[in-house]
């Protein structure tokens, strides 16, 4: 039995849990400790409503294909629909093969006697029904939190693979900004993006990437409402967040370029980026998360450009960890009662929003070391103008 089940079952003995159920997600991938399928987002299971992506309603409402079974003592098992056993194959647990509406009375064979189950967010509300439909008197709590704890700290495989992804996405972004030229779309861009993950073997891409025109003069209400298939033109600040999937792990990325000239825009992008770096020096184990906002802040007061750092919602988003999915918990927020730890991995994102003169981001991925960190992503931040 793998590390990370022993790791589980120990929590569970602790909150007194029977037994564990996760569907399709992140955590399913985390504690199986296989990186051969794209667990966390397939089409019909993919993604909870999780505490990490509070924002997102993801697929917690599906029903599971797959379902990993964890005892507080015991070998685990995967109940799972017969055209998924051929992708889990290699996976060294015990496996129980049966037809989709049968996953219910599968497991009504391990419930039986249990008395307190606990549920993962993915698929949750089926989860959930399966085990009252085995014994309505078990008790179900949330799964979800043993998977976010020991996944806060990245082992070596685990930043490994982060890092192969980091340098993958340098590489895209040096191959995306080829193409940026007058009169090249948004959905251009974004399909460019798309393609490079195809054809570069990946297994996807983190999310639906953007690529954000903003040109001079734009009112207010149309920070992100760009036409998909209006041409790039002169006097235009564009700006990026996209990501891929190397080896079941996530990266999260964005620079800015700016097409033609505009010194006050290149001020501001350079004002970001020292704002970034000088939190980023920062970071060291032991320092709070939620200093992230007041930190670039007061290093923006400098250059004058404060008052345009954008503030995501009224917690001051300034980043999330990332690793199986892309975002993890914890995040770079003003209410976050955590600390920096070594082996967390961090996506440092400030933007900055100057109406009628452009709109800015930066982000990086950053690993947290024994006495501070090191940035994962490397691209230029010189290169600004097309």
């Amino acid at each position: 039995m793998n590390k990370r089940i022993l790791e589980l079952q120990e929590m569970m003995e602790t909150d007194k849990v029977d037994a564990v159920l996760y569907a399709t997600s992140g955590n399913m991938q985390y504690f199986l400790g296989d990186d051969k399928y794209f667990w966390q987002r397939t089409t019909d299971t993919g993604g909870g409503k999780t505490a990490a992506d509070w924002h997102m309603d993801g697929h917690f409402l599906n029903k599971p294909d797959c379902c990993l079974y964890v005892p507080a003592d015991g070998e685990p098992a995967l109940f799972l629909t017969h055209n998924k056993y051929e992708d889990m194959r290699h996976i060294d647990i015990g496996k129980v093969p049966c037809y989709f509406p049968m996953m219910g009375s599968a497991l009504k064979n391990v419930l039986k006697g249990k008395k307190r189950v606990a549920c993962g967010e993915s698929c949750n509300r089926e989860l959930r029904r399966m085990v009252l439909e085995a014994d309505s008197t078990i008790e179900t709590v949330d799964a979800e939190g043993y998977g976010e704890k020991l996944r806060v700290i990245k082992d070596a495989d685990e930043l490994a693979k982060l890092r192969r992804a980091a340098e993958f996405t340098d590489c895209a972004m040096g191959m995306v900004v080829k193409a940026l030229q007058p009169g090249v779309t948004p959905g251009e861009v974004r399909g460019l993006i798309a393609n490079i993950a195809l054809s570069h073997g990946t297994q996807g891409l983190s999310f639906d990437p953007a690529a954000i025109y903003v040109p001079l003069g734009a009112p207010v209400e149309e920070t992100f409402n760009y036409p998909n298939d209006a041409p790039l033109k002169e006097g235009t600040a564009i700006g990026f967040d996209f990501g891929y999937v190397l080896d079941g792990y996530c990266s999260d990325y964005g620079r800015s370029f700016y097409c033609g000239r505009n010194e006050r825009a290149k001020d501001a992008y350079k004002a970001l980026n020292e704002a970034q770096l000088y939190f980023i020096d920062q970071i060291k184990p032991g320092k709070a998360l939620n200093m992230c906002f007041d930190a670039m802040y007061k290093k923006l007061e400098n250059s004058g450009f404060a008052k345009y750092l954008r503030r995501a919602g009224d917690f001051q988003i300034m980043g999330h960890q990332i690793g199986i999915d892309v975002h993890e918990r914890p995040w770079l927020r003003s209410d976050e009662e955590s600390i920096f730890l070594p082996g967390m991995v961090m996506c440092v994102e400030p933007k900055i929003w100057w109406p009628g003169v452009c709109y800015l981001r930066v982000e990086d991925m950053v690993h947290v070391t024994e006495n501070g960190c090191e940035l994962l992503t490397q691209f230029d931040r010189e290169y600004f103008w097309l």
